[in-house]
């Protein structure tokens, strides 16, 4: 069975975000970020189990190539992940469970 994949208002916010950052910073960088970033999804749907809790039902995946993270929470019953945030490493670590920006 397929899981289902939804993605917060804030993570949409945080990919776009970066997104714009990176191809300002050179031309195709946001592209390359973008990948990376649906690959991280791929990985996350196949096996969501795989990647550790960090709290509570809370879990993370580290994003190949770029210094993110995406915080996403896994509910087996429905089949449902919820992405939280897509979140830079640089950034204060405790934030990264907060549901609001």
């Amino acid at each position: 069975m397929i899981n289902k994949i939804e993605v917060s208002p804030l993570a949409e916010k945080e990919i776009e975000e970066s997104f714009n950052w990176y191809e300002k910073e050179a031309e195709g960088l946001g592209i390359r970020f973008i990948l990376s970033i649906d690959d991280a999804v791929n990985n996350i749907a196949e096996k969501p189990e795989t990647y550790p809790k960090k709290k509570s039902n809370i879990r993370q995946y580290v994003v190949e190539d770029f210094p993110f993270v995406i915080v996403f929470e896994y509910i087996r019953a429905n089949r449902l992940i919820n992405i939280l945030h897509v979140f830079h490493t640089s950034r204060n670590p405790k934030l990264k469970y907060k549901r609001k920006a």
